[in-house]
């Protein structure tokens, strides 16, 4: 059983123990990359339990808002879930990661030890005891990388460059995993946006129809009741106009929200990274070939 202190540690630390995505069956992604497909059959599977809560409320004021229009409010209540699921996955992923950083000192904490290319397969027969899969880990595959090329390197500022390569490399990795979250952002209120223009088309087209036919002179006559008949599918085009924008514009400011406080975590995850590689690496490093 894997506890939280490392000199107690009785099993290598595995990025697929606490991995939402392993606990499930599939293999893990490259450091916080989740597995788009099968949340996308999770978001289709609470879309649909979603829509069967309102059946209770109907004729609320919150079924009305959701079921008008529900052409696009079902894509966005879709689309919200998808994305909602993806920075779930990334939020385990993350706390896997952060795991690194915590519980697992690869290092000798006496003083007198110094990094060299003589010293530094100790670090890595430490690594690979102490963790299963070590690439699979953004710190442990940074330190590998590193220590790995100590004996090509010939100045201290060589590894400062092999670690801020790296760093852009797991970087650009990181920034590329929220690819299908910006296209779903940018996609929300669109879909709202065509909600509140077929609203209008509904509302025009039924207002024509009203002025074509003559109905408001003979619904004065009448003491107005048939334009009231005549104006409800027009008022019902504008709702769904402006319905759709409001629950699209909410759903995206929410997710837009979530994002980012999880792609904050990531990047401080990764700076911290870099300043552990900076403290126990590049301070502590001596050549001998220099």
């Amino acid at each position: 059983m894997t506890t939280t202190n490392d000199a107690t540690r009785t099993t290598p630390m595995d990025a697929r123990d606490g991995d939402i995505e392993c606990m499930i069956g599939f293999a893990t992604g490259r450091y916080t990359r989740t597995h788009g497909p099968f949340w996308f059959a999770i978001a289709l599977a609470l879309s649909i339990l979603s829509w069967l809560a309102l059946i209770p409320f109907q004729g609320s004021y919150f079924e009305q808002i959701i079921a008008t229009g529900w052409q696009t409010n079902w894509f966005c209540i879709l689309f919200t879930w998808w994305c909602l699921c993806i920075l779930v996955a990334k939020l385990f992923k993350i706390r896997v990661q952060r795991r690194a950083l915590d519980l697992v000192d690869i290092f000798p904490r006496r003083g007198d030890f110094v990094l060299s290319p003589g010293t530094s397969g100790e670090i890595l027969q430490r690594i690979k005891q102490r963790v299963s899969r070590p690439r699979d880990f953004l710190l442990f595959n940074r330190v590998s990388m590193a220590l790995s090329n100590l004996g090509n390197i010939g100045e201290v500022r060589d590894v400062g460059a092999v670690l801020d390569a790296q760093a852009d490399s797991d970087s650009s990795t990181i920034d590329s995993s929220y690819t299908a979250i910006r296209a779903l952002i940018w996609t929300i209120p669109v879909l709202g946006f065509i909600g509140t223009v077929l609203g209008l088309g509904i509302a025009i087209g039924n207002f024509t129809d009203v002025i074509s036919g003559g109905e408001v002179a003979t619904g004065a006559s009448a003491g107005g009741g048939s334009i009231r008949e005549k104006l409800a599918p027009v008022v019902g085009g504008l709702a769904t106009a402006f319905n759709t924008t409001l629950v699209a514009l909410v759903a995206a400011v929410g997710v837009q929200l979530l994002t980012t406080y999880v792609y904050k975590m990531e990047e401080d995850l990764l700076d911290d990274c870099t300043q552990y590689c900076n403290d126990h690496i590049v301070s502590r490093l001596k050549l001998t070939n220099w």
